[in-house]
């Protein structure tokens, strides 16, 4: 035996295959055994060192296939093993055929993970050539203490009956290192072969054994170890130096020569810092040198993120500047949790092609997604986030339309369990929408479709609930799978993802339906007629599923390599080097937990002779050895990065290497903070881009200015960006007009919303995007309810003898119950299906309209005022025309409704006033107008004035000579507790609510209409927004006081026109493509804060967004400035 030290990069992989190249000529075979993860990076050296001329005499091989290749020739494992799938139910049946005799490993029958954790310690068994006899001798020793003795004779137990399962069944593929030990002798395959083995950190007992036995028996062996005696150096290398030991130990036992070949130090020749790096950072006692300025970087990124955005711009720039292939670049992490997603991010935004080796989780692939989400969702009776989850696979029939439409009505209403296999009632809008043919429609099209989605879960659950055994749940899935062409749909996918060059994505759909088959025939083999329901199937299948892997190879050589340290960086070398993630905890890694057995039961266990593998103290310290790696596996240039926050935002430490470094290479450079990231952004095309718009809102740092000037003339990129920013201009007519219509349809919401915010108005009435909101009785449906209510009990009791204003409490309150029932049955369905807690707030709700209607009908009794129309509708269909306002080629029409309109003859004029019920807490303000809001009751009286009369003369069979303006008043239809002392007394209570339930609006300055009104006005008036002076000594009439909200006719026409000018100016905004995000804030109102486009809008001071601040007009300046304005 001869065995190779040194250090990295020292020769020793070189000589190995420079032998082998030698050899290939000769008459004997050369075998190179390499770990499985490196076999194929391996091949591709031996192949060049060869010239490709050694495939018939040398190979490269794994333990597991050299094994392969031996059981062939020698007979011994059968070809067919089982799979991970097969493994974990095995262990299952085993557990259940000893579960009377556990106590402390009894959960594994019921908890799936202790069930893997169980299989992970039996594989630990096996590797450490420790049998069950094994187990129940130390459980004897006096040594173990109770717990531990008690766990000890119960793993026994499962062990050996998993291990009788396994001679009835098919054979455990960790028995194959064993059995290779055993076959090997005589075996022709090693005769004349000369074996080398290479890249392994150190050898499990069952590689130990098959190295011995083929040293045994004569085969010329070399074997490759990465470490160095020399002094303080056993430290770093504890795996490296512990195997030589061993090798050297058992060379000696048998009495045979052992060479040792030592290469010592690295050949190549590598910048300052590396080197020193190299030889020096991991030692106790270390020189400080000056660095060299170029081969070692510190990098500290704000995130995660960050870090992986310097990376792509540290592989372009050097690509750039030193002519560098994508292969000459390694990005690697101690654990690839946090990066792989912002790692392959960063990349595609920067253009550069990569291969990342790592483990993928197929549990989130949409295959097996599926299958997950279906058996939770059967579980479940179809919970709304397994059924969704199932349909956004892709897998299901649904286009991605449809799956948002069924999301939208279930989160709406709510739908669960046995609802999905009913026809669903409610409006697809919620509560308080009119049920129109249009919504019938939609309604219809989502049972059609919620029929169709839902038709193979049930007939599934169905086949799950008749199954009593675990072939029978393998057959409903498998059915299931078949009916919904999934095995199809993945080679469709696998196909298109070919076409479309993204080799690695396809290779990895093309797996797994195998992996999924593969999984599911060892299930019906190992498990067909074993007692299983399918819930407990349910369970269990996931944690199959998740023992598999996806394999794939680098689809090209030139790509960036990323991946985690100990695959990227093990045995091979590269020019430049990036290390993510140098934190505290994460490099060096802190150790896992050690599974069932602690580092305290692994001491016990040690002392009393049952080595198993490294603690969590040894792990801690081989962490140095994967540190070492990353330090020497560059040539030229390594950067090491860190993050000063966590992915959640967490403050993060730097890891002690950091500081070493530092301390080691005096001056070596260190960058991060927002200059170098937006230095880092001018070398990708996309980064820069954005980047250079950022020059538009103002920025103007030196690499801002820079990306502008290379971008400002580049209009296809730079417009597709300040479009974005923006937010507009619209600037094709056709999709103006798409949007909008060629003449601008507007209603009072939809200009109160414009004037708000454009940018709100383009998402919904533009774009016509709706938040997901669950039917409920919120405010919206609440003002809905209140509106049916007032409009249909007042008609119903001014039809009644005396009209609305002589009925008594009784026939009120009769007319009330009416109305609140018919709404109950028409508007909701009735309250069978509703929740107790809806049930309660809806009678609450229903009780306090006796207050709010009490309120109304008082006022009409002492008015002349009379409702004269309910729901007026100005429309092209309705009452009255809509409101129109044409000038400059832009034409405004303007639709709504009036909650009501009261009237008052004299003299042949008709004063009209308009009514608007509120829920909330509005009230009339001059200053909002002025700025294009709440402008509606202004704009339908005015249209009455102009289109009324002939209306009205024939519904109040009256000859009028005009209609002129009596005002407009916003009626509160709330009945809430006002916010008093508690000591306050019933009168003052009394007081306070009625103060609530003023109005408030703006009414004519005529003292006989007010009066009409309000009888009896004298002081503050109990309903209109007045106060009213009485005569002084000299004076004939009454005066208004100062806090009166009234005004002349000619005020009245003054306004008409300012919100005629306000329409006029959003439809020639509107047409000229107006979209930006200004949102108004005026004192404590930010429409930012309720608005349901954020999400969208994404508003952003920082980057040059800005708020437009309102100030409370004063009504004087009000006045004063729509005078002026004409």
């Amino acid at each position: 035996m001869r065995i190779f030290t040194g250090r990295a990069a020292s020769g020793k992989t070189e000589q190995i295959l420079s032998e082998i190249a030698a050899a290939c000529t000769g008459p004997g075979r050369q075998l190179l055994i390499v770990p499985e993860l490196f076999s194929h990076e391996y091949e591709r050296r031996l192949a060049r060192a060869t010239a490709n001329h050694g495939a018939r005499t040398a190979e490269v091989l794994s333990f597991t296939r050299l094994a392969v290749r031996v059981f062939a020739e020698a007979g011994g494992l059968a070809e067919t093993v089982l799979t991970p799938a097969g493994r974990l139910l095995t262990l299952r049946e085993a557990v259940r055929r000893v579960h009377t005799s556990l106590e402390a490993c009894a959960g594994a029958l019921e908890r799936p993970e202790l069930l893997r954790e169980t299989l992970t310690a039996i594989d630990e068994f096996k590797t450490c050539y420790v049998a069950p006899e094994d187990l129940l001798r130390a459980a004897s020793d006096a040594g173990a203490g109770a717990a531990l003795s008690k766990k000890l004779k119960e793993l026994a137990l499962i062990y050996a009956a998993y291990d009788k399962l396994c001679g009835e069944t098919l054979p455990d593929p960790r028995d194959r290192l064993s059995l290779l030990a055993a076959r090997l002798p005589g075996c022709a395959l090693l005769e004349g072969t000369r074996v080398y083995i290479d890249c392994f950190a150190s050898f499990t007992p069952q590689e130990m054994e098959v190295i011995r036995v083929m040293a045994e028996n004569g085969v010329d062996l070399t074997v490759s170890v990465l470490s160095d005696f020399g002094e303080g150096q056993e430290e770093v290398f504890v795996s490296g130096c512990k195997t030589v030991k061993r090798l050297r130990k058992m060379a000696a036992r048998r009495g045979a020569p052992c060479e040792i070949v030592d290469f010592g130090a690295p050949k190549c020749e590598k910048p300052h810092d590396l080197a020193v790096l190299e030889r020096s950072a991991l030692l106790p006692v270390r020189e400080s040198t000056s660095s060299d300025g170029e081969s070692v970087q510190i990098f500290e990124g704000a995130s995660p993120y960050e870090e992986c955005e310097h990376a792509a711009a540290f592989i372009r720039r050097t690509v750039r500047t030193e002519g560098a292939r994508w292969r000459d670049f390694a990005v690697a992490a101690r654990s690839m949790d946090a990066y792989a997603a912002p790692l392959q991010m960063a990349m595609a935004r920067y253009d550069i092609p990569v291969f990342l080796a790592e483990k993928a989780d197929l549990l989130a692939k949409p295959a097996l997604a599926l299958v997950t989400g279906a058996l939770d969702a059967c579980a479940g009776f179809w919970r709304y986030e397994d059924l969704f989850a199932c349909f956004k696979t892709g897998l299901c029939g649904l286009a991605p339309g449809e799956v948002d439409r069924l999301e939208n009505y279930v989160l709406t209403w709510r739908i669960r369990g046995g609802a999905w296999e009913q026809d669903w009632t409610g409006h697809p809008a919620g509560y308080g929408a009119p049920f129109d043919d249009a919504a019938r429609a939609e309604l219809d099209g989502l049972n059609q479709l919620r029929a169709r989605a839902i038709a193979p879960f049930a007939a599934f659950r169905e086949a799950l609930k008749a199954a009593e055994t675990a072939g029978a749940c393998v057959q409903a899935l498998y059915g299931f799978l078949e009916g919904m062409g999934v095995p199809q749909a993945l080679e469709d996918r696998a196909a298109r993802h070919e076409q479309a060059g993204r080799l690695q994505l396809a290779e990895e759909y093309r797996q797994l339906w195998e992996i999924l088959l593969s999984a599911l025939e060892q299930f019906y083999w190992t498990a067909a007629e074993r007692p299983m329901r399918g819930g407990e199937f349910a369970q269990l299948l996931p944690l199959v599923l998740g023992e598999y892997d996806v394999g794939t190879i680098p689809v090209s050589l030139d790509r960036v390599s990323c991946g985690e340290i100990d695959r990227v960086c093990t045995g091979t070398s590269v020019p430049y080097l990036i290390v993510l993630g140098a934190n505290d905890g994460l490099l060096p890694k802190t150790p896992d937990a050690c599974g069932l057995l602690s580092d305290a039961d692994r001491e016990t266990l040690e002392g009393i002779g049952v080595e198993l593998s490294a603690s969590g103290a040894e792990r801690l310290l081989m962490e140095q050895e994967t540190l070492y790696h990353a330090l020497a596996c560059p040539r030229r240039r390594l950067v090491l990065s860190y993050a000063a926050h966590d992915a959640a935002g967490k403050e993060a430490r730097p890891s002690y290497i950091i500081g070493t470094v530092r301390r080691l290479l005096e001056g070596v450079p260190v960058s991060g903070g927002q200059g170098q990231a937006m230095l880092d952004r001018l070398e990708g095309e996309r980064p820069a881009v954005e980047l250079a718009a950022s020059y538009l809102c103002g920025s103007r740092a030196p690499a801002v200015e820079a990306a502008y000037r290379k971008y400002q003339d580049d209009e296809r990129l730079l417009a597709a960006r300040n479009g974005r920013l923006s937010r507009g201009p619209l600037t094709d007519p056709r999709t103006i007009d798409g949007l909008y219509g060629s003449a601008v349809n507007l209603t009072a919401s939809r200009v109160d919303r414009f004037y708000s915010c454009r940018f709100s108005f383009f998402m919904q009435y533009g774009l016509r995007a709706k938040p997901r909101r669950e039917a409920r009785f919120s405010a919206p449906e609440t003002g809905t309810f209140i509106h049916y209510v007032l409009e249909n009990c007042l008609k119903e009791l001014e039809a009644a003898p005396g009209g609305a204003g002589k009925a008594d409490a009784k026939t009120v309150r009769r007319v009330l119950r009416g109305v609140v029932q018919r709404y109950i049955e028409e508007e909701l369905g009735g309250l069978m299906d509703k929740s107790a807690r809806f049930r309660a707030l809806f009678g609450r709700l229903a009780a306090s309209m006796e207050t709010i209607l009490e309120s109304v009908l008082e006022e009409i009794r002492v008015s002349d005022f009379q409702p004269i129309d309910y729901e007026l509708d100005f429309s092209r269909s309705g009452d009255l025309p809509p409101v129109t306002a044409k000038e400059d080629g832009v034409s405004v029409t303007l639709s709504g409704k009036v909650d009501r309109v009261d009237g008052y003859i004299k003299n042949g004029r008709l004063y009209v006033r308009v009514m608007d019920y509120k829920s909330g807490k509005k009230s009339f303000s001059l200053s909002d107008i002025w700025y294009g809001l709440n402008m509606q009751l202004i704009i339908y009286l005015h249209a009455l004035r102009e289109k009324g009369l002939g209306r009205y003369q024939e519904r109040l069979g009256e000859v009028l000579d005009e209609i002129v303006p009596a005002g407009v008043l916003y009626v509160p239809a709330r009945d809430e507790l006002p916010d008093a002392e508690r000591a306050v007394t019933a009168a003052e209570l009394d007081l306070l609510r009625s103060k609530a339930l003023r109005r408030s609006g703006l009414l004519s300055d005529d003292m006989d209409v007010l009066e009409a009104m309000e009888h009896g006005l004298s002081g503050t008036a109990k309903f209109i927004p007045v106060t009213v002076k009485l005569p002084k000594k000299g004076e004939e009439c009454p005066t208004l006081g100062s806090r009166s909200s009234v005004a002349g006719l000619a005020r009245f026409g003054q306004l008409a026109r300012h919100t005629r000018k306000k329409l006029l100016e959003m439809g020639q905004e509107l047409r000229r493509g107006s979209c930006i995000a200004d949102p108004y804030r005026q004192g404590q109102k930010d429409f930012c804060q309720w608005c349901d486009f954020r999400a969208a809008c994404r508003f952003d001071e920082s980057a040059g967004d800005r708020k437009r601040s309102l100030r409370t007009v004063k009504d004087a300046e009000f006045w004063e400035w729509v005078e002026a304005d004409g």
